[in-house]
């Protein structure tokens, strides 16, 4: 899809240092893990999922052959079904950042989020997407409006820093 791709995060230095250097800025780690990242804590936390068994895949999109941002997914559990009202199988949650400052607003969160959605529909089976944007994360639900979800509802639920914080819960199905 034009000049952004998606390739799975390697266990190597190259990509955790650029995990890194992502999570020390505060436009991304305030949305993203409420807190800055060191060296240690990202690869304690994406190390398992460079796994071939993991349940969480991370992949790294690249832009113009140059790394700038990952997007996950993961099957959405019985209780976060609960938390999100919703029922079924096959329901898979995305979580995605650019975190090169530089290459936002050009589309790339958009495009990437096409190519696994597409993805997902195709080789999972998926009968619906979630996406869980902060309430007040305006430009990232423009950009998942513009990749065909839109808001079910608001939840609270604690952040991963233990705060309650209201999401919004972002559907798409085909």
């Amino acid at each position: 899809m034009g000049n952004v791709n998606i390739r799975l995060l390697k266990d190597n230095d190259a990509d955790y240092k650029l995990l890194e250097k992502w999570y020390q800025e505060e436009e991304i780690y305030s949305s993203f893990e409420q807190r800055k990242l060191n060296y240690k804590e990202i690869k304690e936390k994406y190390y398992p999922r460079t796994l071939k068994t993991s349940k969480v895949p991370v992949y790294m999109i690249e832009y113009k052959e140059k790394p700038v941002g990952i997007i996950q997914y993961k099957l959405v559990n019985d209780e976060d079904k609960e938390l999100y009202h919703l029922k079924g199988n096959y329901i898979y949650e995305i979580d995605v950042f650019i975190g090169e400052l530089s290459e936002h607003n050009k589309g790339i969160g958009s495009l990437a989020i096409n190519i696994l959605s597409e993805f997902l529909y195709k080789e999972k089976k998926a009968k619906l997407l979630v996406m869980c944007p902060l309430k007040n994360n305006q430009p990232a639900i423009n950009c998942y409006k513009k990749c065909g979800f839109y808001i079910k509802n608001y939840f609270d639920t604690k952040d991963t820093i233990g705060m309650i914080q209201t999401y919004a819960l972002m559907i798409n199905e085909k």
